[in-house]
């Protein structure tokens, strides 16, 4: 970094060398649109609202970093922490269990957004897990694992290839999609997460919908993972009871049917869960009536990531053969 002071504030010249400063996005990741002029997008079955149940399944070592910065829902106390510790780990011995049942119950298939270590930590459960039909996502190795600006791109591709090539050991070709660890990504993770042959990624929260996102290996879809809406966000970061976080998630899902019966295309309802958090005791029974809720709707079609990310892509195909 140049020493060469720009104005009196202290700041060194290089801070305004930015090779993508002009007009409009400051990327070629992906073209800018809006939401309501895109193409209708017909879910099958004709319904309006996907329903995507997205499952974060992850492992908090005691000993996580501080930088670049504390993943949310990270340790809040000095190591060794064990009350941080075993509070998260509840969700992986306990909490993902009542989520299982709660789910096939209701013959609902969710995302399981996993760290790759879980695969050698809890084997009993990665057989749960296979036996349950879920789809897995890789989520990077651990939640002390963060992808950021501060890795060499040889760092930064030993962590992606770990998580892809032990989840893909365990659950095969199935494994397509990608969450980075507390939704931190460098300029180069996309291109790092299609170089390692996977479909999709979900870390950005711009957009309802799923959108192209153009890397140095091929493409790849972003899925609308939701943050604001989360169960991380609301009860463990905003201190909200659960009957707030099951009524934002109705009010979401009551918008976004109006607007799928008003525009005629469909929209998506991620729900964004975590063991630790929704597979408590107290919270499970909500858990339930809110599915309950959302399937009585009849227009829901409820589907996994890579089904949504098939669906869209066929329908964006068949658009673009249409004279």
């Amino acid at each position: 970094m140049s020493n060469e002071v720009s104005d009196k504030k202290g700041l060194p010249a290089s801070y305004f060398e930015y090779p993508w400063r002009r007009k409009g996005l400051d990327h070629d990741r992906f073209p800018f649109r809006i939401l309501p002029r895109m193409a209708p997008v017909a879910w099958p079955g004709k319904k309006g609202v996907a329903l995507w149940v997205a499952v974060h399944m992850g492992h908090f070592p005691m000993d996580m970093p501080e930088k670049p910065f504390r993943a949310p829902g990270g340790m809040e106390r000095p190591y060794p922490s064990y009350w941080d510790y075993t509070q998260r780990d509840y969700g992986n011995r306990i909490g993902i269990y009542r989520l299982m049942k709660a789910l096939d119950a209701r013959g609902l298939r969710a995302t399981a957004l996993m760290n790759s270590v879980l695969a050698t930590r809890y084997p009993a459960l990665m057989k749960e897990i296979a036996a349950s039909k879920w789809e897995v996502a890789a989520a990077g190795v651990d939640m002390g694992k963060i992808h950021h600006g501060g890795l060499s791109e040889a760092d930064e591709r030993a962590l992606v290839k770990e998580a892809v090539t032990t989840l893909r050991g365990v659950f095969g070709k199935s494994v397509r999609g990608w969450h980075s660890p507390a939704h931190s990504q460098s300029m180069r993770t996309l291109d790092l997460v299609a170089e390692a042959g996977l479909d999709y990624v979900t870390d950005w929260i711009n957009d309802d919908m799923p959108y192209e996102v153009t890397t140095s290996a091929g493409k790849l879809t972003a899925m609308p993972l939701d943050w604001d809406m989360s169960d991380q966000r609301l009860l463990f970061g905003q201190h909200m009871a659960t009957e707030d976080f099951t009524d934002s998630v109705k009010r979401a899902f009551a918008t976004l049917s109006a607007e799928a019966a008003s525009t005629g295309s469909g929209r998506i309802l991620t729900l964004t869960i975590t063991p630790w958090l929704m597979g408590q005791p107290h919270r499970i029974r909500a858990l339930g009536e809110l599915l309950d809720h959302l399937l009585a709707h009849g227009n829901v079609w409820p589907a996994t990531g890579s089904q949504i990310v098939d669906a869209y892509a066929a329908q964006a195909k068949a658009d673009q053969a249409s004279p």
